[in-house]
This record gives C-alpha cells, sequence and structure tokens, in this order.
C-alpha cells in the first residue's frame, strides 16, 4: 500500500467567496443551478450614494434648465398663507422693546388666540409682550421665542407664518411633545431653514432666525 497521496488530496484551497447584496444573490440563485459543484457570486456596488444620484440626477442644472425650457419643472415657491387679521392701530416702541397698548377708543377684536403680556409689574404696569431672542451655538444659531400663546395654535402658526412669509416645513410643524423614530423629540435639534417652526410645550413657539422685531410690531399692532 503507497504512503504517496496526491497533494491535491492533502491540500484543500477553498474556494473564496464574495459578499453580495440580497437582490443580486436572489438574482444569482434563479441562474445557477443549485446542483453546480462551484459557483461564484460577484457583488457590483453602486458607485454614487443616495446624495450624490439625487445632486446630479434629480437636482442637475442642466436637467433643469432643458425642464424649465419645456415648462414641467416643478413648483418651488413655496406656499405662503394669506393674512386673516390686520392691523388696528400703528404702535410706538421704546429702546427697551416695549410698547403702549392700544387706547381705549381703539376696539380690539375677538382674536381665536391670545398672547398675554409680561406681569409682576410695580404700580399695575404694562408689561412686555412676551417675545425674546435666543442666541446658541457660539452665536452661529438665531431664534426667536414667543411664549403665553394660549387658544388656537394653529391659527397663530398660520397667522405667524403670513407674517414673517415662512414655508411650512418638509416635516410640517414640529413639536417637542411628539416622539420620533429614534426616542426623541422629532424636532431633533430644533429648527432649521427646512423646518422653522416649532411648538414647544407650555404655549412656547420656536422661530428659526431673528424676528423679534417683526412678531412684536405685528402683535402690538393687533392689540395685545
Amino acid at each position: 500500500m503507497s504512503l504517496l497521496r496526491p497533494l491535491s488530496t492533502m491540500f484543500r484551497v477553498a474556494a473564496p467567496t464574495v459578499r453580495a447584496s440580497k437582490s443580486i444573490n436572489i438574482a444569482a440563485a434563479n441562474t445557477i443551478s443549485p446542483s453546480s459543484p462551484t459557483s461564484s457570486i460577484i457583488s457590483y456596488r453602486s458607485k454614487h450614494s443616495a446624495t450624490q444620484v439625487k445632486r446630479l440626477f434629480k437636482r442637475n442644472p442642466a436637467r433643469l434648465r432643458i425642464l424649465k425650457k419645456k415648462g414641467n419643472l416643478p413648483d418651488s415657491k413655496p406656499q405662503i398663507p394669506d393674512r386673516t387679521y390686520p392691523p388696528i392701530f400703528k404702535p410706538t416702541f421704546l429702546g427697551n422693546g416695549w410698547s403702549a397698548p392700544p387706547p381705549p377708543e381703539v376696539k380690539v377684536p375677538e382674536y381665536p388666540f391670545r398672547i398675554p403680556r409680561t406681569g409682576g409689574k410695580p404700580f399695575g404696569a404694562v408689561g412686555f409682550l412676551p417675545v425674546y431672542r435666543d442666541v446658541r451655538v457660539h452665536g452661529t444659531k438665531h431664534t426667536t421665542i414667543i411664549r403665553n400663546v394660549a387658544g388656537n395654535i394653529p391659527a397663530f402658526i398660520d397667522e405667524l407664518r403670513a407674517v414673517l412669509e415662512l414655508p411650512l416645513g418638509k416635516k410640517g410643524i414640529l413639536s417637542s411633545a411628539s416622539t420620533g423614530k429614534h426616542g426623541g423629540g422629532e424636532a431633533g435639534r430644533g429648527v432649521n431653514s427646512d423646518n422653522p417652526i416649532r411648538i414647544r410645550t407650555g404655549g412656547v413657539i420656536e422661530v428659526n432666525g431673528d424676528h423679534a422685531r417683526e412678531v412684536k410690531k405685528w402683535l402690538a399692532g393687533l392689540g395685545f
């Protein structure tokens, strides 16, 4: 009996395998017979990411020019609601941001929302409108905070969007009370240019950007 064996039987080398995606594996399973002794699957990965595909093909300047020439360019103008409540008088502001309420002869209509002024002033003085500037991220993030908003919040936000000409946002109106898919509020890190309005707890509205002066002028003109 010979003790010599062929090298092919002593050293078995496994064929290299390449991992493939699920779709390619299914296609390969349909084309390759399971009884085949040896089979190799080749995986082809996309050259561009999803963001690159969107920028190269969907937002390509040449493609947009062609669509505009043919009249098929989608309307990118944001939908801004119209103002429902016009101002009832012209307020005057002091250097500290305080404005006097309307005189008694000016009739203030009934609004579906209310924004009471700050209280606790000495001698029963009229307080300030609860509109504040908020600066974060080392002075690079500016937001406007509106407090003490009561009543019909959606009606207030529609009027606020009409005054500031703000779009609805990709995620709509953000809310801190609702829970997102990652466990936190769906607002994430707060408002931004894509989602400019956020409803916080306690009747607080947060708006992207510094609009404190415009909001104060609007609220004072309504009689608040």
